[in-house]
Order: C-alpha cells, then sequence, then structure tokens
C-alpha cells in the first residue's frame, strides 16, 4: 500500500552518437492486469509530432486494446499529457485493485508525460538497423503475453512518416544532444474500496496526480 515516488534528473550527453529515442522508465508487471484508464490525450496514440487529433480527456479500455499493430511492429500506442494511468487487475487480489501511475510535482503542472501500456513485450516492437533481423516481421505473428509492460517517458522523438518513413523526423522532433530534462511521477497500488465506481476514480486519481 506504499507510495513511490521516482523524481530524476537527467543531463543528456551525447558523444559520437545519435541522441536516444526516448528518455524515461520502463518497467513490467506480473500477469492479472487486464484494463486501463488514463487521463491524458487520447483515445488513440499520439506523438510529438502527431497529436493535434488526440484530445486530452479521461479514457478506458482493454490493455490489450492499446497497441497499435502497424504491418511492421514498431513503436506504438504512446499517450501524451498523461496526468495519471491507472492499470487495473481483472481479479484484485491481497486487496490490491491495481496500480496508478501518476505525473507529480513540475511534471504534473507542466501538463503530464507520456505513458503507454502493452500486453506485448516492449523489445518485439523496435527492432534493429537491419529490419529483416527483427524477431517479427509482421504485426500478426506478435505473441500476447500474461505480464503488462509500460513505460512513463519525460521525452521522445517523433516519428516522422513525413515522406512515407524514409527519413527520420523532423529536426524540431527529435531529441538535442544537449537537452537538460527533469521529471517525477509516483507509482501507488490501491484497493477496489478505493474506486467505487469510474466517475469517483476519476475525481480521485485526478487529485492524487496533482499532488506533490
Amino acid at each position: 500500500r506504499g507510495v513511490n515516488d521516482a523524481a530524476s534528473i537527467f543531463v543528456l550527453e551525447v558523444k559520437g552518437q545519435a541522441p536516444p529515442a526516448r528518455i524515461g522508465f520502463r518497467g513490467t508487471l506480473k500477469g492479472g492486469f487486464e484494463n486501463v484508464e488514463w487521463f491524458g490525450r487520447g483515445p488513440h496514440e499520439s506523438y510529438c509530432d502527431r497529436f493535434a487529433s488526440a484530445r486530452v480527456g479521461c479514457f478506458e479500455g482493454t490493455i490489450l486494446e492499446q497497441t497499435f499493430k502497424y504491418v511492421r511492429p514498431q513503436e506504438n500506442g504512446n499517450k501524451m499529457d498523461t496526468r495519471w494511468m491507472a492499470l487495473k487487475r481483472g481479479s484484485p487480489s491481497s486487496g490490491c485493485a491495481g496500480l496508478l501511475i501518476a505525473a507529480s510535482g513540475s511534471s504534473a503542472t507542466a501538463g503530464g508525460l507520456s505513458m503507454q501500456c502493452h500486453r506485448y513485450a516492449l523489445d518485439d516492437f523496435d527492432g534493429p538497423e537491419d529490419k529483416l533481423k527483427q524477431r517479427f516481421k509482421h504485426s500478426g505473428e506478435l505473441e500476447s503475453r500474461a505480464e503488462t509492460d509500460f513505460c512513463v517517458d519525460a521525452a521522445q522523438m517523433g516519428v516522422g512518416g513525413i515522406d512515407s518513413w524514409g527519413n527520420k523526423p523532423l529536426p524540431q522532433h527529435m531529441l538535442a544532444a544537449d537537452r537538460h530534462l527533469e521529471w517525477s511521477f509516483m507509482l501507488r497500488p490501491y484497493t477496489a474500496e478505493e474506486v467505487p465506481d469510474q466517475q469517483a476514480a476519476s475525481f480521485k486519481f485526478s487529485a492524487l496526480a496533482h499532488l506533490g
């Protein structure tokens, strides 16, 4: 029942290498998590160069539904400007109904963080430079699993696609080599008694996301 606050300060120093595609935190939850609710951009995925059609609001669905299966498995399902995301267990055990991930401190007041969740291994989405060596070459080959992978990102590069995926995203949508980032978020398990209905959950999580 404890609350874990994670605050990180990174100074990105790229020495002869390309900047990373994302800077953030990723984790894996054991089996049993089935649904997700979040307050952020939705209902579809959004990125720094693909977000105009994704409005800010409260959305929900199954975790399996959050994965968009492009023909070739690749980065997908990101939710920009997310204040909080609740990963819900199908059958609450030991009093735990789910896990709340909430932006806190300056990250909450600045409009949230990028978050995503999948019932697929994240490593199966992004292949090596030589895409012919990618483990799964077609999304129909992806294998769902009991565990849930999730990401909480302070920054991501754009997805590009300006010339049919031939070039990298525009310069303003890349991560600068000297960019300074600070972000914080909270991980908090919650019980079924704390979420008696959807509306109460939305108000409660929204308040929690702005604490600290």
